[in-house]
């Protein structure tokens, strides 16, 4: 099985990339009328983009800090906070969804059009991404830098490469490795009188990375590395939890794709190490998923949490190999067997492979009716507030409080710093909480507004 050597330049800045990015942007707009909520993490990022603006930057609570999504929700917040919150969903899902384009470009570089199909199905259908991205998170986004990075350097546009890698990075702290790396043999290619330039470059890059990470914890906690401490939290099932973190990194992680792509990028991998200098690209990419794999696992080892969103860039680039490694195979059986006989086994793969695609389909069709759902709940949180008198009226009489996932979307709708609702319930103050939940029963509370979707409740005698 060989690995079909294509040309390099499959991908330039032009009209049809900049067409694809465009129905993409487009396509995250249209997502609006289907959903316009944010999940927790995102909400924090929006809460972050409008303290900035306003000076207030508050991070002693709530997730991780990151550097890139406050590029847009900063000045976004200056148009209002609906607006800002449709243009942050618009471009996490335009990311998500040119990572799917990026994947199929990929794996058609490596092996044609049908291990990018291959490749763009396993990628929409890998465990929890296409709700991620639905929900507002960084994922697709993540994917979509590290697949653009490696066509961007495959096309020859050796820092708009970098650019790219650097963006991950202010996603993923970890892909710093690439940062260095690259940067490295940006220096060791650089001609001998421009060495000085790109040093000096790669230098204020690197200042400009730690400042962007460092300083605004700084600035709104006080705590210098309070991202990291952050992301040690106990998380339960998580792989940190377990009893050998760094192994169950590994187990965790292997139900987000289906065996049959693992089965294919093996194979495509074995192909490549039997005759390298036919495209060294495979060999490459799974080097520097496998990499990224071991320092998560490493990292998990260490305390932090090991969860899969972690993991987005190995999963996408698996995608990659197994799409093209089983248009390989296809390509191997025909060359061997004649056309009943490359049918037969087709037919034979795709009847194996059915049960795990069928299961991916059916977790997606469940994830997006949860993120629905959760969009539903919280569009209706706004309506509750007002009914319930607003910010004065629930602040008035002590503290406030809901559930922990909750905390970001009511400190959001009645503009307060995070740490201002609390989830350890102490009279007197008030309570917002789901219809349903434990806490929308506490009896120490009396009730101000019920709807079909919230409950808010208050230990004060009046509005």
């Amino acid at each position: 099985m060989s690995v079909a050597a294509k040309s390099p330049a499959t991908w330039r800045i032009g009209g049809r990339s900049l067409g694809i990015a465009a129905t993409c942007v487009g396509a995250g707009a249209l997502s609006l009328l289907v959903a316009s909520q944010t999940t927790y993490d995102p909400t924090a990022w929006l809460i972050w983009g409008r303290e900035i603006v306003h000076g207030e930057l508050d991070t002693t609570v709530g997730p991780s800090w990151k550097p890139l999504p406050v590029f847009v929700t900063a000045p976004a917040a200056l148009l209002g906070d609906a607006a800002q919150q449709q243009l942050w969903l618009v471009a996490a899902r335009a990311g998500g969804l040119g990572a799917v384009v990026l994947a199929f470009v990929l794996a058609r570089r490596l092996a044609g059009r049908v291990a990018g199909v291959i490749s763009a199905i396993a990628l929409l259908l890998a465990g929890g991404l296409a709700s991620q991205v639905f929900r507002g998170d960084s994922e697709g986004m993540l994917a979509a830098l590290a697949l653009g990075a490696v066509l961007s350097h495959l096309s020859g546009h050796r820092w708009r490469t970098f650019a790219l890698i650097v963006g991950t990075v202010l996603l993923r702290p970890e892909t710093v490795l690439f940062v260095v790396g690259y940067g490295l043999w940006l220096v060791r290619r650089a001609p001998w009188e421009e060495r000085r330039r790109t040093i000096a470059i790669l230098l204020g890059v690197a200042v400009l990375i730690a400042s962007l990470w460092l300083v605004p914890e700084e600035i709104g906690s006080g705590e210098l590395l309070r991202a990291a401490s952050r992301a040690r939290q106990p998380v339960a099932d998580s792989p940190a939890q377990a009893a050998f973190p760094f192994l169950a990194t590994f187990t965790n992680a292997a139900p987000i794709l289906p065996w049959p792509i693992y089965v294919g990028g093996f194979a495509l991998v074995v192909a490549a190490v039997r005759k390298p200098t036919v495209d060294r690209l495979p060999l490459a990419l799974a080097a520097a998923a496998t990499l990224l794999m071991v320092v998560v696992a490493v990292m998990a080892q260490g305390g932090f949490t090991g969860k899969t969103r972690y993991l987005t860039i190995p999963v996408a680039i698996t995608c990659v190999l197994g799409g093209a490694g089983w248009a390989c195979l296809y390509r191997m059986t025909r060359s061997r067997l004649s056309a009943r006989g490359t049918a037969a086994v087709a037919a034979l793969a795709a009847t194996v492979a059915a049960p795990f695609v069928a299961r991916d389909v059916l977790r997606l069709r469940d994830q997006t009716r949860y993120a629905l759902a959760e969009s539903a709940l919280y569009a209706a949180l706004p309506d509750a507030l007002a009914r319930s008198g607003g910010r004065a009226a629930l602040i008035k009489c002590g503290a406030l409080y809901t559930a922990p996932a909750d905390t970001q979307a009511v400190a959001r709708a009645l503009r307060l710093h995070e740490w201002q609702v609390g989830i350890a319930v102490r009279p007197p103050g008030a309570i917002v909480a789901r219809r349903g939940s434990a806490l929308s029963n506490d009896r120490r509370f009396r009730t101000v507004v019920g709807t079909s979707r919230w409950v808010v409740s208050s230990t004060c005698s009046g509005r």
